[in-house]
């Protein structure tokens, strides 16, 4: 199912109580940006990511949430004071209460985001989940142009796992690691000798850049590879997969190819007529409302 639409209305108005089994949501990253499509920047920005202070929206976002995630707000407040930081926070913070609540208590969060952001976002995940169903936070490391000459190179983003409860469906994942020399319970192939262990929390999968075959145009987009790693973790077969900011569609066609049924959300129309192509090509049926 494909929504359009300020996702917040959208759960609120579609997405019933404990109906959705694992959350990906990768959502504007405060980067003070505006992002264009490939050959496209003449049209303006497929999305603006430059947050300004609104007293009146920050009211709001304390009302519509839980006390404790109010108490997180304007916690940051008195840290960060009133800007930009703030902002952002207070625009995600009622949109992480409806993915709580369409969570199943066997379900999973996994919230992309950036490394500027992510230390308070963790606290209003805490505040919603509890700080024992945290899991992980995931280092998806990359490799792309651009590097800074006063800092190391900044190539990973965090992803922040967290669970509805302690019954959380989860299939270990492993990875291949190589050695030069039998090891333990190593085994040996063409390559040499290897042994497959369980998955570390940084994970090295290239980005999409613009050779990469699977890229479409969109900015921001994020590889397969990296969406049905999470699918695979932390779903069964046949659960509902929902993403709020579906953008390109990644985890909509990530969730389609492991047989999971899938939500997708967003406010960008050209964003969705770039995930329907996507999820056509992997022979899709994707339903409008």
């Amino acid at each position: 199912m494909l929504h359009h639409g300020d996702n917040l209305t959208q759960l609120r108005a579609q997405i019933a109580d404990a109906s959705v089994d694992l959350i990906y949501l990768d959502p504007p990253f405060n980067s003070g940006q505006a992002y264009y499509a490939t050959g496209l920047r003449d049209a303006g920005p497929r999305f603006d990511d430059r947050w300004a202070w609104d007293a009146t929206a920050f009211a709001a976002a304390c009302e519509a949430v839980s006390p404790a995630m109010a108490d997180v707000l304007r916690a940051l407040m008195r840290l960060v004071g009133e800007g930009g930081d703030l902002a952002y926070c207070a625009f995600l913070a009622p949109r992480l209460v409806e993915c709580a609540r369409v969570l199943r208590p066997t379900g999973s969060i996994y919230l992309h985001c950036d490394v500027r952001m992510s230390h308070y976002l963790r606290l209003m995940l805490d505040a919603l989940f509890g700080r024992a169903n945290f899991r992980n936070e995931i280092a998806w490391a990359y490799r792309t142009g651009g590097v800074g000459k006063r800092t190391f190179a900044r190539k990973h983003d965090p992803i922040l796992f967290y669970s509805a409860s302690a019954a959380y469906t989860f299939h270990p994942q492993y990875e291949r690691i190589r050695y030069r020399k039998p090891f333990f319970s190593a085994k040996r192939d063409e390559e040499g000798w290897y042994a497959d262990v369980l998955l570390r929390d940084v994970w090295e999968i290239p980005a999409v850049i613009n050779v990469s075959a699977e890229r479409s145009g969109y900015p921001t987009q994020k590889p397969l590879a990296l969406l049905e790693r999470i699918v695979t973790a932390s779903s069964n077969a046949g659960d509902v997969v929902l993403d709020p900011f579906c953008g390109s569609g990644t985890t909509l066609v990530a969730a389609q190819r492991c047989g999971r049924c899938w939500i997708g959300i967003d406010a960008n129309v050209d964003a969705l007529t770039v995930a329907e192509k996507r999820l056509a090509d992997a022979s899709a049926a994707p339903q409008h409302l």
